[in-house]
């Protein structure tokens, strides 16, 4: 009797072992999963999960005869809501009545739209697998597994809506299996009808704005990378202003088609002390150091290995244009 049970457990799991997918089809669903989140009407609540923290956002993506319409709103902690509309993202503080503005086509990285539209290269740095079935937030879902095939990122697992391929769940998964950070929906209701009067915002549009726009897309500004690691690759450039500056800051990105790595690269002040060395939050390593009289910083939710090689491997070609 044991023996047939024990065969029986054994039998199961091999049921359920991940299976690998053939390069296209792999393709071919995350193109269906980035492509679901722009294009699939929902409504619902999810949670972020990091180093013990929990945060929760509610959000509605409502897809009409004139577009895309999304409107974030922050459950924990200071109020703060961002509304997606038309190629434009806008981010209100209502606590301190102001709004800033920024283009959606570069800035829009947000839970459920974590995949972007450009996937090709996937499979040549990760290994997907189907890993099965799921229940999950009261709808059927398709396990999908991102394994890393080297050390210079982070593996994946996503849980995927069976009949829309919307993202459900997506964890990020260390060396050692053990979870770094996770989205997943608490409750999600697909299609049906949204009012739109819940895409508004709650601060009044004509609230002062602090910046407006401060990206610009057709900057090129000579800088780059000379050693990316592989499968990384610049999907954006820009100036951007901070708050406390008084100066553009040069902001390259970079990315794998899963993660992203930012760089952004800034004239030392002088008499101030540089600053070096490098530090993690869960997922996230940030990476900082002198180069000449610019200070680097690369930030992305890679390995340290990543941040280093592409932080030491920054340089400027001596040309530059607005």
């Amino acid at each position: 009797m044991r023996l047939v049970v024990f065969l029986l457990l054994v039998a199961t799991r091999a049921a359920f072992a991940a299976t690998p997918l053939q390069p296209q089809d792999s393709i071919d669903l995350l193109k269906k999963i980035s492509a679901a989140a722009y294009q699939v009407t929902y409504q619902g609540t999810f949670i972020f999960q990091r180093d013990g923290r929990i945060e929760s956002t509610r959000i509605y993506h409502l897809v009409d005869q004139n577009g895309e319409h999304e409107k974030l709103v922050r459950l924990d902690g200071p109020a703060r809501e961002i509304i997606c509309d038309d190629g434009q993202m806008t981010f209100y503080y209502p606590d301190q009545k102001s709004m800033t503005m920024e283009r959606h086509a570069v800035a829009r990285r947000g839970f459920p739209a974590l995949l972007p539209d450009q996937l090709q290269t996937l499979s040549d740095n990760y290994l997907l697998e189907d890993d099965g079935r799921e229940r999950l937030a009261g709808y059927d879902s398709r396990i999908l597994l991102l394994t890393p095939k080297d050390g210079f990122r982070y593996g994946h697992k996503l849980w995927i809506d069976s009949a829309t391929n919307l993202l459900l769940k997506a964890a990020m998964i260390s060396g050692e299996n053990d979870i770094i950070e996770q989205f997943a929906f608490t409750y999600v209701k697909i299609g049906g009808n949204i009012d739109r009067n819940l895409l508004k915002p709650s601060l009044p549009v004509k609230a002062p704005r602090l910046q407006s726009d401060p990206r610009q897309d057709s900057f090129q500004s000579g800088w780059g990378v000379e050693n990316l690691p592989p499968g990384f690759r610049k999907i954006a450039e820009m100036k951007r202003m901070f708050r406390g500056k008084n100066y553009p800051v040069t902001h390259l990105v970079y990315s794998d088609g899963i993660v992203a790595v930012s760089v952004f690269i800034e004239p030392l002040t002088p008499g101030t002390r540089p600053m070096q060395g490098v530090a993690s939050r869960g997922a996230v390593n940030l990476y900082v150091h002198p180069a000449d009289q610019y200070q680097i910083t690369v930030v992305g939710e890679t390995p340290e290995i990543t941040v280093r090689q592409i932080g030491d491997s920054v340089v400027h070609n001596g040309k530059s244009h607005d």
